[in-house]
């Protein structure tokens, strides 16, 4: 028999972070209500709290605070979890660890301490921040787990927040640093000093660890139960200290996310390689946009998006909502949940087959998710933002996005791999290292390994020196000046740049490029165009808008400009901007600007058209398609079968239906059927040239496709 996870696509939480100094906070509360409604939602996994970010336990705990509205009624919960099960659900029990009001004011030693040694809430923040290095606290942790073992029958255990919220200074972590370190913890962002760098990995390991105590405590008394820790900020920057330890900590992966169906559909490829057992979890609320509008709901064509998204990639999808402070909810949300998840249910027999077949890997460092030209920032200034400052961006990140939208609308299948599971690159024709800081002489070997084997290799921006060394003959020489630079086809040669770039009208990247020293080697296909001066302050026609530090010099050379509004291009040079180069048995192409991360269309053609040379422009499946509409494919070899997920993207809150579609699948030989699910309506197909060309008729949101071959 499988794990319970394996069969259950449909989940949902109810956030209950209520607070319990009002009487009338969680007094209408109702488990027998609350179980009608995961039965109106069509739930199959529902998780349920017993603690929250608040600190207040939903069980008479011996070892911290139990919610006030639950005194004389102290089992209400455990019998909510009873009625679940009755009816067949798995359960999944919630507790918040890190995010602890209670335990915080109860326990000032357990805080969390900034740089300034301040706590999370000394000027009013609501989140009460723990540190998981304070021993008192990680007691503290393990007997709260023996309790709610002891007292609940569960399925599973999702911890919420395995990460640093800010990067913690406190006694506790200052005593763990000097156990292997000397000196002060180090304050100012520096990706190129080594100490830095150290504090870096010391804080990964700190917060594995944390997740693994978390793990295996519960395992302790319940062997059989699954545990999942909060992963969201695998794809946040490097102050969060997630790479893949939470994930080794788990037994699958999942997390909330809001950033909208293109960051969706990069989670759900992401996390795919990233789990350790399928399906992945993606969570996202049924609040728009977030669950800081309690009142506000997404519609049904949106959340069909987000549960269809999901499920073309054969994850479990996980609606949230959040209870009224009383402890009631609304009905209706129910009603809509149950009318798209009593839809979704019926694609469920189909997402355990096969695996994610794609041609193109991009390849997500885990370890890179930082700006190197972002340093001697101090950890407390505003810049470190993750939303607005140069020492929380993350330029691989941004560039890894750009692509994966790029291959999505142009429909080339495409995977997302990662330095942890590194050998999955080796299954797949293109690989795909965008603007990469923070790799390890290990994973440049590998993917030296690969190219050599055969493989086609896209690098951009920054990368490991070897992989320049090795392939191109070439030494990094700093940036170029200036935030603003050019690419211009080199005439005569391949024109991957599609025709509309041209010497005299290059590509524009606003950011300066890498500079290679001379002695590269290669056939060089663009070369590097400045403006006629160095861009000034960025633009504005509004003094007001302009920044102190944004300033220049008037007597300075970024004081002049040739037209008042834009950069045009004005210096071409021989400088190598891109370059194409073949080694062993592949071939690679190196682009000192990172064109894939700019978001244009014009960028996005160039990218394309690179990806399709290397690939040599043949692929496992195609879409003739309008560009918002993805398609992944996944193959079950065992039963020879293949199912297309297709979705659209459009955003809106009404989708109108996407016009027919032609999907082409690559195999050797003319499938017996294909099937439109779930309803398996036989589909007509033409087959010449190895390829099942397939027309799909109109669909709503999403559709998928079956192919079988004879055995």
């Amino acid at each position: 028999m499988g794990k319970w996870y394996e069969s259950r696509y449909r989940r949902t939480l109810l956030d209950m972070h209520i607070e319990d100094w009002d009487d009338s906070f969680m007094a209408e509360f109702d488990p027998e209500e609350y179980f009608r409604m995961l039965k109106r939602a069509q739930v199959s996994a529902p998780m349920i709290y017993i603690q929250s970010h608040v600190g207040l336990c939903y069980w008479p705990t011996k070892t911290g605070v139990m919610h006030r509205a639950f005194t004389g009624k102290e089992d209400q919960i455990r019998h909510l979890i009873d009625l679940c099960h009755q009816d067949g659900m798995s359960v999944v029990v919630y507790y918040s660890i890190i995010f602890n009001n209670r335990e915080y004011d109860r326990h000032p030693e357990w805080r969390m301490r900034d740089a300034y040694g301040q706590g999370s809430r000394d000027h009013g923040g609501r989140y009460g921040l723990c540190c998981p290095n304070s021993e008192g606290y990680r007691d503290f942790v393990k007997a709260q787990i023996k309790e709610f073992c002891e007292y609940f029958d569960f399925e599973g255990v999702f911890f919420d927040m395995t990460f640093w919220p800010e990067v913690c200074y406190c006694d506790s972590c200052k005593k763990r640093w000097a156990e292997k370190n000397e000196g002060d913890m180090p304050q100012i962002v520096d990706w190129r000093d080594e100490r830095w760098t150290e504090f870096d990995r010391e804080r990964h390991q700190w917060i594995y660890e944390f997740a693994r105590l978390c793990t295996d405590e519960v395992h302790k008394y319940r062997p059989d139960a699954t545990v999942e820790h909060q992963y969201g900020n695998s794809i946040a920057f490097w102050r969060f200290g997630n790479n893949e330890n939470v994930s080794l900590a788990s037994d699958y992966i999942g997390t909330d996310l809001y950033g909208g169906l293109r960051q969706q559909s990069f989670a759900c490829k992401a996390w795919y390689n990233l789990t350790q057992n399928q399906p992945f979890q993606y969570m996202t609320s049924r609040c728009y946009p977030t669950l800081a509008e309690h009142t506000s709901t997404k519609t049904k064509d949106q959340l069909r998006q987000c549960v269809g998204m999901t499920y073309i990639h054969h994850g479990a999808s996980l609606l949230i909502d959040a209870i009224d402070p009383a402890g009631t909810v609304d009905e209706r949300v129910y009603s809509l949940m149950g009318e798209i998840y009593g839809e979704a249910k019926k694609y469920e027999p189909y997402l355990n087959r096969g695996v994610q077949a794609y041609d193109v890997s991009l390849y997500f460092n885990l370890n890179g998710k930082f700006d190197l030209n972002a340093n001697g920032i101090h950890v407390m200034d505003h810049r470190l933002d993750r939303d607005t400052g140069n020492g929380g961006s993350m330029p691989h990140y941004d560039a890894l996005m750009g692509a994966a939208s790029i291959l999505a609308a142009a429909h080339i299948p495409y995977g997302i791999i990662n330095n942890w599971k590194k050998q999955e690159m080796f299954g797949h024709r293109v690989l795909v290292v965008p603007d990469a800081p923070g790799m390890s002489g290990e994973e440049a070997e590998l993917i030296l390994d690969y190219v050599r084997g055969g493989g086609s290799l896209y690098l951009s921006g920054q990368c490991h020196p070897r992989l320049l060394k090795e392939i191109f003959g070439a030494e990094a020489d700093g940036y170029t000046d200036g935030r603003m630079t050019y690419l211009a086809p080199k005439e005569g040669e391949d024109n991957v740049m599609e025709g509309y770039f041209t010497k005299k009208y290059p590509l524009v990247m606003f950011e300066p490029a890498v500079k290679l020293k001379e002695g590269f080697r290669g056939k060089v296909l663009a070369n590097l165009t400045f403006p006629y001066t160095l861009p000034g302050i960025r633009w504005s026609m509004f003094p007001t808008d302009i920044h102190e530090e944004e300033y220049v010099d008037v007597n300075g050379p970024a004081y002049k400009f040739a037209t008042i509004h834009a950069n045009p291009p004005g210096i071409p040079t021989e400088e190598p901007g891109m370059i194409l180069a073949g080694y062993g048995k592949g071939r690679a192409v190196y682009s000192a600007l990172p064109i894939e991360r700019a978001g244009r269309s014009q960028h996005g053609a160039v990218f394309t058209n690179i990806i399709k040379m290397l690939a040599g422009g043949e692929f496992c499946f195609r879409a003739d398609a309008p560009e918002t509409v993805e398609c992944v494919m996944f193959r079950y070899e065992e039963k020879k079968e293949a199912l297309l997920g297709v979705i659209e993207t459009r955003e809106g809150y009404s989708i109108p239906d996407t016009p027919g579609i032609c999907l082409e699948i690559r195999a050797e030989q003319a499938p017996e059927k294909v099937w439109l699910l779930p309803d398996e309506k036989e589909l007509s197909f033409t087959w010449k040239n190895g390829i099942a060309s397939v027309a799909l008729e109109p669909f709503s949101i999403y559709a998928m496709v079956l192919a079988k071959w004879k055995d």
